[in-house]
């Protein structure tokens, strides 16, 4: 991780030989290994427990031309607001509600994926098209099961994970979701007056919700304050007709411009508050952050190979290296009261081996694995260490 964000220009097999004290070949060779990311990864989690913290998950578009990559497909890029040929990666990260961080855990490549055999039994509601993006995403979550389930029950997506099969697979697996739904989503009121007696299945719902007209007797209001404006939420237990199954709403009201409008998210967990869900899914923006980090510095655009496992691993190597340079940046705001951002913690990682490198050559010394020499000690002069480094905006 540390050569990694040593590294200016193109990050590949190439360059880490050049920058560092192994072969070429043995860089290739190691990235075909297994390794526990999400293991990994949970050493640098932000502190926190509780409804607080919370899992993102989200899918990251990355531009690839040639053939011979796997996974080369077309997919939705964001960015362009279209569908473009290139690589997408689905990335999870614990993040903190109200917290500006966010750490990465792990993430997998979308790669077509053989569906024989019996079928797994958080995918046994689906009827048909098991090999979907829905359904890549719970095999995903089902091999970290008890890793995610160690750092929070809560998954938090954009309106992708707002579908029947997801929402069901996710609480077969012990999780709760919270997302937001469509504008037009179709929400029934639950009926509570007094039971009629008679046959026939109880009633059990109250008429459409109104998402503009909503029932006073039902909806609860409370405001938040969030980034200095002022959000009315209006929260109620409903039946989402998608989703099949009662879930917490929370109608956020929302100032855009001059007009208001009016947003609808939800949970599966109705004992979370609704300023938690508020908070929660808007906190969870954090891990498009990791993303734009991951790709401007630590060369998550860069790798290639014709191997899917190597490719793996080289995706989860960028995206953990942005956990260790805000790490770093931590220990650096602990002892000098400066905060770095990525970009400035990768200088200071550069200027510290280049130290190492101009002083053996000074004194003369022919000993010694120069290559390996990264460490931040007190030894090197401040003005060098960070020469070149701003502080975060």
């Amino acid at each position: 991780m540390i050569l990694i964000l040593t590294i200016y220009g193109r990050v590949s097999f190439l360059s880490m030989a050049r920058h560092g004290d192994s072969c070429e070949s043995r860089f290739r060779q190691n990235f075909k290994r297994k390794f526990d990311w999400c293991a990994f990864n949970s050493g640098m989690l932000l502190e926190g427990d509780g409804h607080g913290s919370a899992i993102a998950l989200d899918h990251s578009f990355l531009d690839k031309s040639g053939t011979k990559t796997p996974g080369l497909d077309r997919y939705w890029s964001g960015y362009a607001g279209s569908v473009k040929r290139g690589l997408e990666i689905l990335g999870f990260a614990q993040f903190r509600a109200g917290v500006s961080d966010a750490r990465f855990l792990f993430a997998v490549q979308t790669l077509p994926l053989s569906t024989g055999g019996r079928t797994p039994f958080y995918l046994e509601h689906m009827k048909e098209n098991r090999n979907n993006q829905t359904a890549k995403c719970l095999r995903a979550i089902f091999e970290h099961r008890e890793q995610l389930l160690g750092i929070s029950d809560i998954l938090v997506g954009d309106c992708l994970f707002a579908s029947h099969d997801f929402v069901t697979g996710a609480a077969r697996l012990g999780f709760n979701v919270i997302s937001r739904l469509r504008d037009d989503a179709v929400l029934q009121y639950l009926y509570n007056g007094p039971r009629m007696g008679g046959p026939g299945h109880p009633k059990e719902l109250d008429g459409t919700v109104d998402i503009h007209d909503l029932r006073d007797d039902v909806f609860v209001r409370e405001t938040v304050e969030l980034d200095g404006q002022e959000a009315v939420l209006f929260s109620a237990v409903v039946k989402g007709k998608s989703l099949k199954r009662k879930i917490k709403v929370v109608v956020a009201e929302l100032r855009c411009g001059d007009r208001k409008i009016r947003k609808i998210l939800f949970s599966t967990d109705t004992g979370i508050s609704a300023s938690g869900i508020f908070l929660i899914y808007h906190s969870r923006f954090r891990i498009e952050f990791l993303y734009r980090d991951a790709k401007q510095n630590t060369g998550f655009e860069h790798w290639q190979s014709t191997d899917s496992d190597r490719l793996s691993f080289g995706y989860n190597a960028s995206l953990s290296a942005v956990n260790v340079a805000r790490e770093v940046s931590d220990r650096i705001h602990e002892a000098t009261g400066r905060r770095l951002s990525v970009a400035s913690v990768k200088r200071v990682l550069h200027n510290a081996p280049l130290y190492q490198h101009i002083r053996e050559f000074i004194e003369g010394r022919k000993s010694g694995d120069l290559k390996n020499n990264n460490g931040l000690t007190e030894e090197i002069p401040s003005n060098l260490l960070f020469f070149g480094v701003r502080d975060s905006a």
